[in-house]
Formats: structure tokens, C-alpha cells, sequence
């Protein structure tokens, strides 16, 4: 191969390398384009070259910075937004590196580059008798409040990502005993989550409106068109009945709810019941159990807040000098609950 040909190494990485051989999601798939795409138009520019032109020499790690500077500084995108494009580049170049040593020393310097550090946000998260109040807003007596009952049901019982709701035909779902659903999640794995009662008689009473038969391999939720509902509408679905539910808990008003939220409700729900972690694991498809360990943490949170409330109904000659905070057994204890 020419090592100053751009175009081959390319496209057999997206062709030979994502596709065939790391069996990447067309969507991932389709970032990294869209990444690499931004990013050989900036070296284009700085270059002053066509995209024709460009040669693998072009590419260094000064461009990789130039670029990276961009995003924040022009595009305005987020710091998991950058690390998410230098991720893109950090592939290709790992790959050059692979099927040629003489690229070894560029990719070197361009791996070399770090993705920058985000501070850690808690998850948003909805209680109980908030998620409970979007249910009751919505009016099962239409196709489309059947339909958005239906959805965000399984989005609850599930706590599965919005891609992977869209994704979803009818006869992924299993409706006889034990009722489940099929799900296909990231780097192709499939998983089956189990249903709730609730959440099968929404889904059938959503399906019968539409005249759906329960083995049909037909889209599970569409659109008013009868088109496959995308991820933009399934976030506006979300915030149209989280908006909705506010009139009767006014809560929800200084909440920012997305399909997201929903996931995350759905963890620290399974977990305040007592569900095992790896169970837990398991049922939102993380990869890592340290994923899910996160949602231990917001838990305790959730504990000391309760436990300080209480000691603020303690006269202040019976509390003790040393706070509860202070004692490691009963932090240690929460920590297992």
C-alpha cells in the first residue's frame, strides 16, 4: 500500500475493519464516519488542500489538537461530544498501525493525544410517585395515548436505551408466560428482560388499536404515518407527557426528562428493592459492573439525606458529638443495603 494514500486504508477500515471484523452497529459505524468526516474537512482547510489531495502525512497529531480545539471552541460541542470524535481517530489510527508498521510512528503520536477529563454528573433519576403521575396524565382512550402509555411502560419495565426501544419489532416481544422481550443492544448483544403484567396489557391494548398481530415482525411503536418511530420522537414523546404530568406534580417542573432518565430510573428503582447488582447488570445490558456500581453511590446519597433529616428532629441536647457520619459500621452497612 502507498503510505501516502489516504483513500484505500479508509475505506477497508470502515469496510474490512468496523464492519467484518469488530461487527460494529451501523450507527457506531456511522459516528465514526461523521467524525472522520469533520475532521479530514478541518485538515482540508488548515491544509489548504481538496479532500482529493490529502495525503496520510497530512493527518499528524498537531491537525488531531487543531481539531479537537475546534469543536470546543467553534462547533461548541461538549466535552463527551470531543472525546467521542478523538475516539473515531483513535480507531483509524490504531488500525493503520495494524496493517502497517510504517505507520507506526504517526499513529503513535496521534494514540498520544488524551481525551480531556469531564466532571462527573449525578444521574438524573425520577421517584416513584413522579413516574407514577406520568402514567396517570396520559389518556388510554386514543391510538396515540395508548401508544405513549405502551412505550414509556416498557421504557420503565425495561430500562432499556432509546435506540434499543426503536429498534424493536412485535415479535421481539414474548406475550405467553414467562412474558419477556428480546433486546438488542450495543456491540450486538441481545439480552431478554423480563415484562411486568402492566407493561403486556399496555403493549397488547396498544396492539389491538392498531390491528397488530402479537407475532406480526412489524415495527412494535410508529409514528402517525405508520413509519418506524425514531429516537427524536420517542425524546418527544417523553417530554411532551413529563410536561403533561406536571400539571398535577409540579416537581416535574425542574426536571430536564429524557428516555435517559427513564434508564436510570429504572436502576435505582430495581436497586432500592433489593434486586442484586449483577442482576441489575443484566437487565440494562452495561457492560461493566462498575457501570452499575454508580448507582450504589446515588443510593447512600439518598440514605445520608434521609438520615440527616431525622437528625434534625433530635433535640440538640440528646445528639451525641459525633455524628452518625462519622461511624464507618453504619456507613459500611447503607453501603450494603
Amino acid at each position: 500500500m502507498n503510505t501516502t494514500d489516504i483513500a484505500t486504508p479508509i475505506r477497508r477500515f470502515f469496510e474490512q475493519h468496523l464492519l467484518s471484523q469488530r461487527g460494529l452497529s451501523g450507527h457506531t459505524v456511522l459516528a465514526y464516519r461523521d467524525a472522520l468526516k469533520l475532521y479530514l474537512d478541518f485538515v482540508c482547510h488548515q491544509q489548504r488542500k481538496t479532500s482529493v489531495s490529502l495525503t496520510l502525512e497530512d493527518l499528524t497529531a498537531d491537525t488531531v489538537r487543531g481539531f479537537l480545539d475546534h469543536l470546543e471552541r467553534v462547533r461548541k460541542n461538549s466535552v463527551p461530544t470531543r472525546n467521542a470524535r478523538l475516539a473515531a481517530i483513535h480507531a483509524l489510527f490504531n488500525y493503520l498501525a495494524s496493517i502497517d508498521p510504517r505507520h507506526l510512528a504517526q499513529a503513535q503520536s496521534i494514540l498520544a493525544v488524551p481525551f480531556k477529563r469531564q466532571s462527573h454528573r449525578v444521574a438524573e433519576y425520577l421517584e416513584r410517585e413522579e413516574m407514577l403521575k406520568v402514567f396517570a396524565g396520559i389518556d388510554g382512550r386514543t391510538l396515540q395515548g395508548q401508544r405513549d402509555d405502551a412505550l414509556l411502560r416498557l421504557l420503565y419495565n425495561t430500562g432499556m436505551r432509546v435506540q434499543e426501544l426503536v429498534d424493536l419489532d412485535v415479535n421481539h416481544l414474548r406475550f405467553s408466560r414467562p412474558c419477556s422481550v428480546r433486546i438488542f443492544g450495543k456491540g450486538r448483544k441481545e439480552r431478554t428482560c423480563p415484562l411486568w403484567k402492566e407493561t403486556v396489557a399496555a403493549v397488547k391494548a396498544y396492539l389491538e388499536k392498531r390491528a397488530v398481530r402479537l407475532n406480526d415482525a412489524t415495527p412494535l411503536f410508529v409514528n402517525r404515518d405508520g413509519n418506524r418511530l425514531t429516537r427524536f420522537g420517542v425524546r418527544y414523546i417523553v417530554a411532551r407527557r413529563v410536561s403533561e404530568a406536571a400539571n398535577a406534580c409540579p416537581a416535574l417542573l425542574t426536571r430536564k426528562v429524557s428516555p435517559h432518565t427513564i434508564r436510570h430510573t429504572t436502576a435505582l428503582h430495581l436497586l432500592q428493592s433489593n434486586v442484586d447488582l449483577n442482576m441489575i447488570r443484566s437487565w440494562l445490558g452495561h457492560a461493566s459492573i462498575e457501570t452499575t456500581n454508580g448507582y450504589v453511590e446515588i443510593d447512600l446519597e439518598m440514605k445520608r439525606k434521609t438520615l440527616q433529616s431525622v437528625e434534625k428532629l433530635i433535640p440538640a441536647k440528646a445528639r451525641r458529638k459525633c455524628s452518625w457520619q462519622d461511624d464507618d459500621k453504619l456507613m459500611s452497612s447503607l453501603a450494603k443495603l
